[in-house]
């Protein structure tokens, strides 16, 4: 009989499997060093020209309020690994441009922020290798 369980989130139901390795690997923490902060805080270039690199980290979703509404808002948003530290931008330019380009996950990239058209910032996606 297979060794399963589940375990209740604030996003419904998690299903957990092989519960003992999990368990024992839980009394070894101690042991681990940290790697990456999964806790994401907002990435904004603030001057044309300016750029950052970072490892693509997939897409993912801010909320935000309305400054004219007062209005909690859900955005798209990309995230990216810079320095260990996981960074969201949820520019819509830069966030169509992630996914017309096809960029896959654990992809290194330079973004670059081109220039602004209105209240619209156009951001440039340059490979690493």
């Amino acid at each position: 009989m297979e060794n399963k369980t589940e375990i209740a989130t604030s996003n419904g139901m998690l299903e957990v499997s092989n519960i003992a390795n999990l368990l024992v690997a839980s009394t070894k923490l101690d042991a681990l060093k940290p790697v990456v902060t999964l806790s994401s805080s907002y990435i904004e270039l603030e001057s044309v020209g300016s750029s950052f690199r970072g490892i693509y980290a997939g897409p993912t979703e801010i909320q935000t309020t309305d400054k004219e509404s007062g209005e909690l808002r859900t955005l798209p948003a990309v995230r990216f690994i810079v320095d260990k530290k996981i960074r969201v931008n949820a520019g819509a330019v830069l966030v169509s441009e992630v996914k017309r380009c096809g960029v896959v996950e654990g992809t290194p990239l330079e973004v670059t922020y081109t220039k602004k058209e209105g209240n619209v910032k156009i951001y440039e996606l340059t490979l690493l290798g």
